[in-house]
C-alpha cells in the first residue's frame, strides 16, 4: 500500500502544486503594439496544440493551447505572423490592424520535417540515413489488447509477430529480419530511453510514438543488446496550457474462430468401427464387441457431447484509460490511470492490471531542466488447469450425472479420463505481478552547444505464482492429497547513463552533431519454487499447510554490462549526410579474456531530390539513397555458462552425512566470447506528386558469426555439454514500404497502404567438421543443418494415400497395404530411409499487409489485411496418439476423409487398431493465411456540437478484430497449434472524450 499512496500523492502534487498557469510568452512592445489573438486550425476544424505563432523580425512568439487558441503582443499594426507546425505548411499572415485572426493551416504532405526518435535522441526525418520505420500509434493501438507486440504487426516492413500465448495476458514473440542467433531473437525494448524487459510494461494509451531501428546503422548505439534489432516507444508528455482531460473506454466481445471441426458422436462411432472392421478382414465387429455398455447407450438414445461448446465461451474485454495533461511556462506534467480486464474463452482464465503513470518535465533555470518518469502496474492473471484437452475425449461420454452436476470419470467408473469440466473446477492458478519504474532525466546546459544528460533508471517487479489441483484434481487426487506449487521472483533492474551532446555552430551548410555516453546496467533476478502435497482440505488452496514437501529449488543470477559509446553525425548542404557510430560493451557473463565486444558502424546518404537537376521536378518530391554497414553484439547467455559450477551432492562418511559436491553436467569454457552480426543495408526512400505517393525499399545481408551453441560431448569426457563459439548464420531479405493517397480533398481523403517483407535464413557453416567424404557435418540432434534455416522441419514427404497394389508394388513401400501413406523415395535407391527425409523451412516466403483508410467529414473507416505466404507448420494433432491424430478410434480428434474401400481417400490414411506408418509426413501442413485483422469504423462530433456541450473532442467507433481467416492449416489459429490457448475474434464498441 505504501507504493500506492506514493503514486497517489505525487498525481496530486501534478495536479495541484504544478497546474498550469497562462504561460503567454513575454515581449517587449512598443506604444503601437496591439494584442492578437484568434485560433489556429486544420483543414477539418480540429484544433492544432502546440502551434507556434511568432512576429517576423522579432524574438515575440507564443504556442496556442489545447483549443488551439493564442494570443500575443504585436508591436506593429503592419506586422507579419508566422505560423508553423508540425506536418502542416507554414504560413505567413500580414496583421493590418486586426485583433481577431483565425488561421487554417494546410497539411505539408511532403512531411519531410517529421522528427523521428532514435537511438539516445531525434533527427529530422529527412535527415535519417539508418533504416527506421515508424510505426501509425493511432491505428496500432485500435487492436483491444494489451499485448503490444500484436499492434506491431503488418505496421513496419522486416518486423514479423507471431501468437506467442493467445490468453488474456499473453504475448506475442518478435523477430526483426529474421533470426539471427539459437541464444535468442527477442529485440531490444527502449521506453523513453531506458530499457524495458517486457514490451507489454507500457499501457498503449499512453504510447505517443514507435519507432523500429533495423540496420547495424542505427542499432550499433545500443551494441550489445542490439543484435535482434531495437523498438523506441516514447510516452505522452505534458504541454503548456490548461489542463486537458481525455476519456477512451471500450468493451469487446470475444467469441471462437477456427477452421476445423471434430468428429461427431456418429462420425467417432464410425471411426471406431473402421479401425476394427481393418484388423477383422474387412468385416465390422458388432458394437457390442467394441464399445463399453455406457458408449452403447449413447448411440442408442442419440446422445453426444460437444465438448468443445462445454468448455469455450464468448468472453468479454473492458478497458478504461484516463489522461490528464497540461503545464505552465515552466513545468508540464503528464499522467495516465489504465485499467483492463478481460474474461478469457476458456472458464477461470482471465486477466486484470491496473496501471498508473507520471511524467513529469520541470524547467530549473535556462540551462537546467529535469525529467521524471514514473510508471506503475498490478496485474493478476488466471490460468486455466493444465489437464483440460477437450479435443480428444469422446463424444459418447456422458459429462453429467441425472441431477446436473460434473461427472470425474464421464466414460464410466472404469475409465481413467477425466472430464475436462472438473479439472477445471478443481484446480487454481493465480500470477499476480507488482512493476514499479522509477526514471529520473537531468539535463544541464554546459556551454551553448554543449550539453550532459543524466539519465537513470530503477524497475522493481514481483512476481507470484500459485497453482493448486485439489484433493479431487486428476493430479492431486489419490494418495497425493492436493498438489500445490508456489513460486516466487524479483526481478530489479538498474541503469545510470552519463551523456554529453556537442552541437558546434558552423553555417548553414554543414551541421555537425556528436554524442558521447558512458553506461553502467545491472540486472538481478531471483527465482524461488517449492512443491507440497498432503494437504488435510481444499478449503485454502495452495495457502494452506502441508505435510510434504516434494521439492524446493533456488536459482539467483545477476549479469552487469558496462558500456562506452561515441556517435558523429554530418550534414553537408542538406544532402549528403553521414554517420559514424562506435560502441564498446564489457558483460560479465563471459569469460574472463573475452568480456569486451566492439561494434562500429558506419551509414551515408545522399538526397537525391535536392540536387539542381531534380530540384525544378514536378513530379519527384523525394528521392534519397541510403547505405549503412556495422557491428552488434549478442550477450544471450545465462550469467554463468562460461563458468564451472557445481550441484550440491550430500554423502554418507563414517556413519554421519557430509557436505559435498559435483560438477554440472555442462563442462566450462573459459574462452567463450560474444556474438557478433554485422549487417550490409542498402535504402531507397522515395516519393512522387507531392508525396501523394510514398515509400521506402531496403536490401539487405546480414551474417552472425560465433554464435553461441551448445555442443554435445562423448560421455567419457565426464560431461554433456558445453556452451561455444562456431559457426555462421545469414540472413538476407527485401522490404518494400508504400503509401498513395488516392483522393486528398477538404473533405474526403483517402490512402492506400502496403508492407511487404522477404527474409531468407541459411546456416553458413558449423564447426568445420567433415565426414569421411569432405562433406561438413549438420548437428542433426539440435536441428541444425548447413545450408537450411534454423527454423525447420525434417520429415518424409506425403505423396498421397496407397490406392491399390500395383501402387505399393511399385514402390519403396513393399510392406505396406491398401489404404497406407505414401512417401517420396527421395534418393531413388528402393528404399525408405533417413536419407529420405526433406528439410523444410517453416518460416514464410513473404508476409505482409494491405491497408486502406477513409475519411469523409466526421466518419473514418479503417481497415488492414495480413498476409503470410509460405510458412510450414507440423500439426501434431494430426499424427500424435495422444493428440487423437492416429485414426485409432480410441481417442476423438480433428475431423478429417480418411480412407475407405467404399470411400478411397487421398488425404487420409485408413484407420486402424494400430498407428498408421509415416503420419508426421502427413502432418506438415501449409501455414500460409490471409486475414482481416482490423475493421474500424468511427465518427466524431461536429465541432459546432462540440462547443455547444463544451467538449473539446468525442468519438465513437466500431472494431472488428481478426473478422476472416482464410488458410488450410487445421488449428484455430495458423501460428498455433489446436492444444494452445485458442484465439479469437473480437467486435468492440469504443467511445473518446476530450474535456
Amino acid at each position: 500500500m505504501t507504493i500506492y499512496r506514493l503514486i497517489i500523492l505525487c498525481v496530486l502534487l501534478g495536479g495541484g502544486l504544478l497546474y498550469p498557469t497562462t504561460g503567454w510568452a513575454q515581449t517587449d512592445t512598443a506604444p503601437q503594439s496591439l494584442t492578437v489573438s484568434g485560433r489556429i486550425t486544420d483543414s477539418g476544424d480540429e484544433p492544432l496544440i502546440g502551434a507556434t505563432v511568432k512576429v517576423v523580425g522579432t524574438t515575440s512568439g507564443t504556442v496556442t493551447d489545447y483549443e488551439g487558441n493564442y494570443q500575443l503582443e504585436v508591436p506593429g499594426a503592419q506586422d507579419t505572423l508566422l505560423i508553423t507546425y508540425i506536418g502542416f505548411e507554414p504560413q505567413r499572415v500580414v496583421v493590418n490592424g486586426r485583433s481577431v485572426i483565425d488561421i487554417v493551416l494546410g497539411e505539408d504532405f511532403a512531411q519531410l520535417d517529421e522528427i523521428v526518435v532514435v537511438g539516445y535522441g531525434s533527427v529530422r526525418k529527412s535527415d535519417v540515413v539508418g533504416s527506421v520505420a515508424s510505426v501509425e500509434v493511432d491505428d496500432a493501438t485500435s487492436i483491444p489488447t494489451t499485448n503490444v507486440g500484436e499492434m506491431l504487426r503488418g505496421r513496419a516492413a522486416g518486423v514479423q509477430v507471431n501468437l506467442a500465448d493467445a490468453r488474456p495476458g499473453g504475448n506475442s514473440n518478435i523477430v526483426i529480419r529474421g533470426k539471427v542467433s539459437l541464444v535468442g531473437n527477442d529485440p531490444l525494448i527502449i521506453v523513453d530511453g531506458v530499457p524495458y524487459d517486457d514490451i507489454n510494461n507500457v499501457a498503449p494509451e499512453d504510447i505517443t510514438s514507435i519507432e523500429v531501428l533495423k540496420d547495424a546503422s542505427s542499432q550499433a548505439i545500443y551494441g550489445a543488446r542490439a543484435a535482434n534489432g531495437v523498438i523506441l516507444i516514447t510516452t505522452r508528455r505534458g504541454r503548456e496550457g490548461r489542463v486537458q482531460v481525455d476519456y477512451h473506454g471500450y468493451t469487446t466481445t470475444q467469441e471462437l474462430t477456427k477452421n476445423f471441426d471434430l468428429f461427431s458422436g456418429p462420425e467417432f462411432a464410425q471411426l471406431r468401427r473402421e479401425a476394427q472392421r481393418t484388423e477383422n478382414n474387412d468385416e465390422y465387429f458388432d458394437d457390442r464387441i467394441i464399445f463399453e455398455p455406457q458408449e452403447l447407450q449413447s448411440l442408442e438414445e442419440g446422445s453426444f457431447v460437444n465438448w468443445e461448446d462445454l468448455l469455450i465461451q464468448n468472453a468479454v474485454i473492458q478497458s478504461h484509460s484516463l489522461t490528464l495533461a497540461g503545464g505552465g511556462e515552466r513545468t508540464k506534467y503528464y499522467s495516465s490511470f489504465n485499467y483492463f480486464d478481460q474474461d478469457g474463452i476458456i472458464p477461470t482464465s482471465g486477466f486484470r492490471r491496473g496501471a498508473v503513470r507520471l511524467n513529469i518535465d520541470q524547467q530549473i533555470t535556462d540551462k537546467i531542466d529535469l525529467q521524471a518518469n514514473i510508471n506503475f502496474q498490478k496485474s493478476d492473471q488466471d490460468r486455466e488447469s493444465g489437464s483440460i484437452n477437450y479435443i480428444t475425449i469422446s463424444p459418447l461420454a456422458r459429462p453429467f450425472d441425472e441431477n446436473g452436476n460434473i461427472v470425474k470419470f464421464p466414460l464410466g467408473e472404469g475409465s481413467t479420463t477425466v472430464s475436462p469440466l472438473w479439472n477445471i473446477r478443481e484446480s487454481d492458478n493465480q500470477i499476480e505481478t507488482t512493476l514499479i519504474d522509477l526514471n529520473f532525466v537531468g539535463n544541464y546546459e554546459l556551454l551553448p552547444g554543449l550539453s550532459y544528460k543524466l539519465n537513470t533508471f530503477f524497475r522493481n517487479r514481483a512476481t507470484n505464482q500459485g497453482i493448486y489441483r485439489s484433493t479431487q484434481h486428476s493430479e492431486g487426487d489419490a494418495d497425493i492429497q492436493g498438489l500445490a506449487t508456489l513460486g516466487n521472483e524479483f526481478y530489479r533492474e538498474y541503469l545510470v547513463e552519463n551523456i554529453v551532446n556537442y552541437v558546434p555552430s558552423i553555417n548553414e551548410n554543414n551541421e555537425l552533431d556528436f554524442t558521447f555516453v558512458q553506461a553502467t546496467n545491472q540486472r538481478n533476478n531471483e527465482e524461488s519454487t517449492v512443491t507440497k502435497s498432503g494437504f488435510p482440505n481444499d478449503a485454502l488452496s495452495f495457502n494452506g499447510n502441508a505435510s510434504e514437501i516434494r521439492g524446493n529449488t533456488r536459482d539467483v543470477s545477476r549479469r552487469r554490462l558496462v558500456s562506452f559509446l561515441g556517435r558523429a553525425r554530418y550534414n553537408f548542404n542538406r544532402r549528403y549526410l553521414l554517420t559514424l557510430t562506435m560502441r564498446a560493451d564489457g558483460s560479465s557473463v563471459f569469460a574472463e579474456n573475452n568480456k569486451w565486444g566492439y561494434f562500429p558502424a558506419a551509414a551515408v546518404a545522399w538526397k537525391v531530390h535536392e540536387e539542381s537537376f531534380l530540384r525544378e521536378s514536378r513530379a519527384l518530391t523525394q528521392l534519397k539513397v541510403r547505405v549503412s554497414y556495422g557491428a552488434t553484439g549478442n550477450e544471450g547467455i545465462n550469467p554463468s555458462e562460461s563458468l564451472g559450477l557445481a550441484d550440491y551432492l550430500p554423502y554418507t562418511f563414517g556413519g554421519t552425512t557430509a557436505a559435498g559436491f559435483s560438477p554440472l553436467s555442462r563442462l566450462p569454457n573459459p574462452n567463450l566470447k560474444w556474438e557478433t552480426t554485422t549487417t550490409l543495408n542498402t535504402g531507397v526512400d522515395f516519393g512522387f506528386w507531392n508525396n501523394r505517393l510514398r515509400g521506402t525499399v531496403e536490401f539487405y545481408q546480414s551474417s552472425t558469426t560465433d554464435f553461441l551453441l551448445d555442443r554435445v560431448l562423448a560421455g567419457t569426457t565426464g560431461f554433456e555439454v558445453t556452451r561455444f563459439n562456431i559457426g555462421e548464420v545469414e540472413n538476407r531479405g527485401v522490404e518494400l514500404t508504400t503509401s498513395f493517397d488516392l483522393v486528398r480533398s477538404d473533405k474526403v481523403r483517402w490512402n492506400l497502404g502496403a508492407v511487404w517483407s522477404r527474409n531468407r535464413n541459411e546456416i553458413i557453416s558449423l564447426d568445420g567438421s567433415v565426414d569421411d567424404d569432405g562433406r561438413p557435418i549438420d548437428f542433426v540432434s539440435q536441428g541444425l543443418f548447413i545450408g537450411e534455416p534454423i527454423d525447420n522441419i525434417r520429415q518424409r514427404v506425403f505423396d498421397g494415400i496407397f490406392q491399390n497394389e500395383e501402387e505399393i508394388a511399385a514402390s519403396a513401400q513393399p510392406d505396406a497395404i491398401v489404404g497406407d501413406i505414401r512417401v517420396l523415395d527421395l534418393n531413388g535407391d528402393g528404399e525408405i530411409t533417413t536419407d529420405d527425409l526433406r528439410i523444410y523451412r517453416e518460416n514464410p516466403d513473404w508476409y505482409g499487409s494491405l491497408n486502406t483508410s477513409v475519411t469523409w467529414n466526421n466518419f473514418d473507416l479503417f481497415a488492414d489485411v495480413y498476409f503470410v505466404s509460405g510458412a510450414l507448420q507440423l500439426n501434431p494433432y494430426l499424427a500424435d496418439f495422444a493428440l487423437g491424430g492416429t485414426l485409432q478410434g480410441s481417442r476423438n480428434g480433428i475431423r478429417r476423409e480418411y480412407y475407405t474401400p467404399e470411400s478411397p481417400s487421398s488425404v487420409a490414411p485408413r484407420p486402424r487398431p494400430g498407428t498408421p506408418s509415416n503420419l508426421f509426413a502427413l502432418a506438415v501442413q501449409d501455414a500460409s493465411y490471409m486475414r482481416l485483422r482490423t475493421l474500424t469504423l468511427g465518427y466524431t462530433l461536429p465541432r459546432t456540437l462540440l462547443d455547444k456541450i463544451r467538449l473539446r473532442n468525442t468519438k465513437v467507433y466500431f472494431t472488428g478484430t481478426n473478422l476472416i481467416t482464410v488458410t488450410d492449416y487445421l488449428s484455430y489459429s495458423p501460428e498455433n497449434n489446436p492444444g494452445a490457448f485458442p484465439d479469437a475474434k473480437g467486435y468492440t464498441f469504443g467511445l473518446k472524450i476530450g474535456l
